[in-house]
């Protein structure tokens, strides 16, 4: 176990974690006192909870009346007595709401229960964090001396740390702090949403186990160890790697993480889908709810051999059905159909873990097993059996494993043992490149060509990659790429920017192209800056045909370091790099009328929803309409856009040969027609006409060579020669000074506004 240095603030704090699983939930705290070494605490206690122990978790379910007001939480909603006021007053129950918050790329198989009416998935989390909030400060006032003083010292300086599944993203990350905010947990400003945390409960996981000693055999050989975080719902899996630092113990991931839905609710429903088959047609068949409860209950938790009848306790002495293997009220059923329940579980952990060994850039050497699900018996016993002859050492910790993520927690926001991670996908921004005919991949989509403002062609559905794949990113890692976009005038320049930041999930080692595998690609957040201290920096440049524009040039920084993406943006002024910090908004963030758009309808409270195929769907047409907001509205718009442009083109270009004309201190295009070359040469270089790689002098002096050697020319007077040539000079020098003609991709990328 790694040593905790004392607390080196300069006022008391507290840290909250808030462990909310799909179907029990736990608190994990710590008293930060300057100068003293914190220790981590579980709430143990909670109101009407039977068994009062170090290990004990509340179930995550909530009970509405018919207005909405919460009347059970946790404990409370599973005490006896509770059923004759959910039929009296007819209660609606909310339960494994965590898996409605799920990204749209998480396909469930299983039916889910649909939240209340009238609640979305934000509320029943707020309402539920309320709840824990109240509990962990009962607790705290009730269980540490002088505990209101004590609570009254820091209940304005607290941290809360939430834990969320592997495959969680941005988004959910988004939401889950907007319920935090509605929960009264924190203020809804800057300084309030920035005590709130995240991390993966595969991390939290880890920082358990490193508190508990677990890692430290497999790490002295500098091998890798790999957590499996099995729980009600999800299944974590996390590989980790020592880093070499000689003044700090710290973690690197050494593959991409991963979450599958195959947790422990799963193997209920599989039970469930057994006994509706089994009892159908029988006077049992009503009761198969309550039947497969009390298997969840009791049966699920003590089954550990197959080839030994196993039995659900559901009745009375006088329930009996021989033929169906029904006694006294006790269904009997083979062990290995029950067996056959846990299967597609473990079998998705054994596939999960070989997986991880092949893509870990560390040998793995040990396993892990941890969370509510790691108490079963039978599970923990097939996958040693499974995983044991590969020369794995696989074992789970012997303390109480369902309060892994809580304690991990605080640990993660105490000592903070990971300091890389893995990228699980590309992430990057749609693009347009500069048309080339002679790149077969424009070829095939030269239907989509369009002129920017520069009047030269480009071709949009390009992909440009930010941070690929699989990459290590460590927390001071920066990405950045550089993009630019061009106006007509600069009455067109819009003070704010938005940019889209597109995923790309598919299994191509270097995506380019937005309309292949455009299945694979989402928006993960679109990123908003304002930019108009960056009109400063805008001068009239020439395009095709001595066309006038003005171009902005930028790069887009983003970091993923730490467990929440960051973003900036940044420019050069007079040689010096600038900044400023943007927005990072997801389409989850959007609310109308108070309620969230993926949750506006109203589900029919008795039935239960098809995640697989109804809600799986609303997802995809949703992320269709996200990644028509990129790159494809653009050639949608181009109609529209073309013909007003031809439209406007006369009195544009002549707006902006005037301000050019001003600009260069002249009074008419004659006088600049007539200019020395001197001054040719300063308009060239002030309005940045080329940025090409490479010395801008000497691009400018053998343009102007070129240039005038083919105006000069008497043959070719027309203006349609002239832009011929005025292209030729161009590529021409380009390819002297850099060895790469315009078209080429390289720089030459603009984010499709």
């Amino acid at each position: 176990m790694p040593f905790r240095s004392p607390y080196n603030g300069i006022h008391r704090k507290l840290v909250l974690a808030f462990d909310i699983g799909t179907t029990f939930s736990g608190i994990s705290y710590s008293i930060l006192d300057p100068g003293l070494v914190p220790e981590i605490k579980g709430v143990t206690r909670f109101p009407s909870q039977e068994q009062v122990g170090g290990d004990s978790k509340i179930p995550t379910i909530i009970y509405y009346d018919n207005t909405g007001k919460v009347c059970a939480a946790g404990a409370d909603a599973v005490r006896e007595g509770v059923e004759d006021s959910i039929e009296d007053e007819g209660w609606t129950k909310a339960e494994w709401f965590k898996l409605h918050l799920r990204p749209a790329s998480s396909r469930v198989t299983h039916k889910l229960p649909p939240l209340p009416k009238k609640k979305t998935v934000i509320d029943v989390f707020a309402d539920f964090m309320e709840y824990l909030y109240t509990c962990a400060r009962t607790y705290i006032q009730d269980t540490h001396a002088n505990g209101g003083d004590l609570w009254a010292s820091v209940q304005n300086h607290i941290e809360f740390v939430l834990t969320h599944p592997n495959g969680w993203e941005g988004a959910q990350q988004a939401r889950m702090r907007r319920a935090a905010v509605r929960a009264g947990l924190v203020p809804d400003t800057n300084e309030g949403r920035a005590r709130v945390h995240f991390v993966t409960e595969g991390e939290a996981s880890l920082h358990f186990c490193i508190q508990n000693g677990l890692t430290t055999a497999a790490m002295m050989k500098g091998k890798g160890v790999l957590i499996v975080d099995a729980g009600g719902g999800t299944i974590d899996l996390s590989a980790y790697g020592q880093s070499k630092s000689r003044n700090k113990f710290s973690f690197q991931e050494v593959a991409s993480p991963q979450c599958h839905f195959q947790g422990s609710i799963f193997v209920t429903n599989h039970a469930r889908t057994f006994l509706d088959v089994l009892l159908k047609d029988s006077k049992f068949h009503e009761d198969v709810g309550h039947i497969t409860k009390c298997f969840d209950k009791t049966t699920k938790l003590r089954f550990r051999n197959m080839d030994e009848p196993q039995y659900i306790k559901f009745g009375t002495a006088r329930d009996k059905d021989l033929q169906l293997g029904i006694r006294s009220g006790q269904l009997k059923l083979k062990g290995a159909d029950v067996a056959k329940f846990f299967g597609p579980s473990i079998e998705c952990i054994v596939k999960a873990v070989t997986e991880q060994r092949k893509c870990a850039s560390k040998p793995i050497s040990s396993i892990f097993l941890v969370g509510g699900f790691a108490a079963s018996d039978w599970l923990f016993s097939q996958l040693k059996t499974s995983l044991e002859p590969l020369g794995l050492d696989f074992c789970r910790p012997d303390s109480h494993v369902n309060k892994a993520v809580a304690d991990g927690g605080v640990s993660f926001y105490i000592d903070h043992f990971v300091t890389a991670r893995v990228a699980k996908y590309a992430y990057g921004i749609g693009i347009s490149h500069h048309y080339d005919e002679t790149n077969v991949e424009h070829k095939k989509r030269s239907s989509r060509r369009y002129e920017d403002a520069s009047g030269y062609e480009l071709i949009s559905r390009g992909f440009s990659i930010i941070l690929p794949k699989d990459s290590q990113v460590s927390e001071t890692t920066e990405f950045r790429s550089p993009y630019n976009y061009t106006m007509k005038s600069i009455e067109s320049f819009r003070n704010e920017l938005e940019i889209d930041i597109l995923c790309y999930r598919g299994l191509s080692e270097k995506p380019e192209w937005t309309d292949v595998d455009t299945d694979m690609y989402s928006t993960l957040c679109t990123v908003k800056a304002d930019v108009a201290q960056f009109k400063t920096t805008l001068r009239p440049q020439l395009g095709k045909g001595s066309r006038i524009y003005f171009k902005l040039n930028f790069e887009v920084i983003l970091s993923f370091g730490l467990t929440e993406l960051t973003a900036q943006l940044s420019w050069k002024e007079n040689g010096e790099e600038k900044r400023c910090s943007a927005e990072i908004v997801y389409d989850y963030d959007i609310i109308e009328s108070g309620f969230d758009v993926e949750d506006s309808a109203e589900p029919d409270e008795e039935s239960e929803t098809d995640v697989d195929q109804e809600s799986a769907k609303g997802f995809d047409d949703e992320e269709g309409s996200k990644m028509e907001t990129g790159s494809e509205k653009a050639d949608k718009a181009l109609d529209k856009v073309d013909q007003s442009e031809k439209e406007s083109e006369t009195v544009v270009k002549k707006e902006a040969e005037n301000e050019l004309v001003k600009g260069l201190g002249k009074e008419s295009m004659e006088d600049l027609d007539t200019a020395s070359n001197k001054d040719f040469d300063k308009m060239l270089e002030d309005s940045e006409v080329s940025n090409v790689k490479g010395s801008a002098k000497k691009l400018d002096e053998n343009f102007d060579e070129t240039f005038k050697m083919m105006v000069d020319n008497e043959e070719k007077d027309s203006d349609i020669d002239k832009d011929k040539d005025c292209d030729k000079a161009f590529n021409e020098v380009s390819i002297k000074v850099s060895g790469k003609a315009v078209g080429d991709g390289g720089d030459d990328e603009f984010v499709v506004i």
